[in-house]
């Protein structure tokens, strides 16, 4: 009943004949799965001026379906001692439940109706509604939270990347219930549906279940629009009064499906993944310019970037920035050092490990990998990617990627351009 060419043990793949593909990883140690539906249903398939839907049909779709009224569906799921979510990238959204593993039989039709038969009550969408402009205003009133909502509008501009995951006040506002049900027809179709699994299962038990409730789910989705914005540098100010200085920093780097992505991985642990890392090192502990600085990747199918933050004060703001583009261009001149190397690889292989012993983040992995990559990626062949990168790499990187070109600057806070950046860049 599956399709295990190439596949090694205990990972599985099977797809149905409506076109929804099934990813599996059997992990015999466990009492627990966790299984997800991933769909191209996300923030980049909103329509331009009903920013902010995508989030609140995340809320709506669990508020009710053609057999049950949110109570009772929620009363189902505690009675079968599940743990329901949902969540909303840029290009995917996932819904998923973990549970124990003899709970899967009864947990699977419960997902059958949220997924198929979702009602958006009218009179749940205005308390779902103030929940999301809730958190919207909470996002408004913390730059923190709006630093890189800046950043990528000004690093992704042109494209819808560049949104905000909420959306706006104003947008959110103006979404009605059959914008909700338009976005379910048109994107909620099985040929773009992944059906993950993580866990103590048997597969072929899971395939013959997934079968009978979802063979019948017919449609097509249209194809989602190809996101591949060109960055340009660029320096975006929000000017806020206050004792605060927030800067986010982007520029491109390798995504997820590039040959160089585990060296990238490096390279950001490096920078500014740990209390080791250079920006931590030579911000705070040699300055004290900042309460907080660190460097990460974010990315999609088409572009990656590297995102640095740092929060400081107006007074110390130029200092930090100028400190922060002195070690991008460090690091870009002479790449790291095989101390750091090696440091890096320790740590991303203990969080790979350590990641790896649960259900749910194993079913994320296994979904994200096969999304991205048509491929079930094991622990053992990402610790083999980890330590397979080298000093060269790095460098070969760093030549590909500069750090500073593109690079887009964006600062919340009291300072203006002259001030904050001078001649730094």
């Amino acid at each position: 009943m599956s399709d295990q060419q190439n596949l090694p043990p205990n990972y599985f793949y099977h797809q149905l004949p409506n076109g929804i593909e099934m990813v599996g990883q059997y992990m015999p140690s466990l009492n627990s799965i966790t299984f997800g539906f991933q769909l191209d249903a996300a923030i980049i398939h909103e329509p331009e001026d009903k920013q902010g839907l995508a989030h609140l049909f995340e809320y709506m779709l669990f508020q009710g379906t053609k057999q049950k009224d949110a109570r009772a569906l929620s009363e189902a799921f505690e009675s079968l001692g599940v743990r329901k979510g949902a969540s909303t990238g840029w290009e995917t959204a996932r819904v998923m439940a973990q549970l124990v593993n003899n709970k899967f039989d009864a947990t699977l039709p419960l997902m059958q109706e949220i997924l198929l038969t979702p009602t958006f009550p009218r009179e749940d969408l205005e308390q779902m509604r103030s929940i999301v402009l809730q958190e919207i205003r909470r996002r408004d009133d913390e730059p923190m939270s709006r630093i890189f909502d800046l950043a990528r509008a000004n690093f992704y501009r042109g494209t819808a990347l560049a949104r905000s995951a909420l959306g706006t006040s104003e947008s959110v506002q103006s979404v009605q219930r059959q914008d909700l049900r338009d976005f379910w027809r048109s994107r909620y179709q099985p040929n773009d549906v992944l059906f993950a699994i993580a866990g103590k299962f048997d597969w072929d038990h899971v395939v013959e279940q997934v079968q009978a409730l979802f063979g019948d789910w017919n449609g097509q989705a249209p194809a989602s629009p190809e996101q591949r914005p060109t960055p340009t540098a660029n320096i975006a100010l929000e000017h806020q009064e206050g004792k605060q200085e927030h800067l986010g920093l982007m520029f491109p780097f390798p995504h997820y499906t590039d040959p160089d992505y585990y060296a990238a991985l490096v390279i950001s642990e490096v920078l500014g993944g740990n209390m080791a890392s250079r920006l931590f090192v030579e911000v705070r502990e040699k300055r004290g310019l900042v309460y907080g600085v660190s460097a990460g990747l974010s990315g999609n199918k088409y572009v990656g970037a590297m995102r640095v933050y740092a929060g400081t004060t107006p007074e110390q703001a130029h200092e930090c920035l100028e400190v922060i583009v002195n070690e991008l261009r460090k690091l870009e001149q002479e790449g790291i050092t095989a101390d750091e190397l090696a440091r890096a690889k320790v740590q991303l292989k203990s969080e790979n490990v350590m990641r790896g012993e649960g259900s749910g983040s194993r079913m994320g992995a296994l979904a994200h990998s096969w999304w991205y990559e048509r491929k079930l990626r094991t622990i053992q062949e990402v610790k083999e990617a980890i330590d397979a990168v080298s000093e060269e790499q790095v460098l070969s990187v760093l030549r590909r990627f500069s750090p500073l070109d593109p690079l887009t600057v964006a600062a919340i806070g009291p300072l203006d351009r002259e001030e904050l950046v001078g001649n730094i860049l």
